[in-house]
């Protein structure tokens, strides 16, 4: 959220997704590098899953196994070189992974749709939804 709460708060949820300027806020910590950062923000609010967005760097997905470890780690590039408007692109990435776990996809699958989403989203000014189509078409000329 751009009001920066304090993303310590939401114990227990499957999946977090704050900025790292929410993340270091909210533990104090503004020197730590961001393994540390994910990794004790993870474990203080107990979450199995974590995208730490990185704004113009794109983003970092995370992943816990049962034992507490993380065993999958992968960085999406931001894949917008010159985007029309960001505001709302965190919320674009948000549903889209949001969808594509509910659709069975693996935190990393659901990234790379994300990724996709969040680089058509950006385009446009305003808040236009993102037709499937357009993203079938997107990934299509990049494959």
């Amino acid at each position: 959220s751009s009001q920066i709460g304090n993303i310590r708060k939401f114990d227990g949820f499957s999946l977090l997704c704050p900025t790292e300027r929410e993340a270091r806020i909210a533990l104090g910590n503004q020197d730590d590098g961001i393994e540390y950062i994910v990794n004790s923000l993870m474990r203080e609010t107990r979450t199995s899953k974590m995208i730490m967005k990185m704004g113009p760097d794109g983003f970092i997905a995370y992943e816990k196994s049962e034992a507490g470890d993380i065993v999958n780690r992968e960085h999406f590039p931001a894949l917008s070189t010159n985007p029309a408007d960001v505001n709302g692109a965190g919320d674009s990435l948000l549903a889209a992974v949001s969808v594509g776990l509910t659709r069975g996809l693996t935190l990393m699958e659901a990234s790379s749709l994300a990724c996709c989403v969040t680089a058509i989203a950006v385009q446009n000014v305003g808040n236009i939804p993102v037709e499937l189509k357009e993203v079938k078409k997107y990934y299509d000329q990049r494959v």
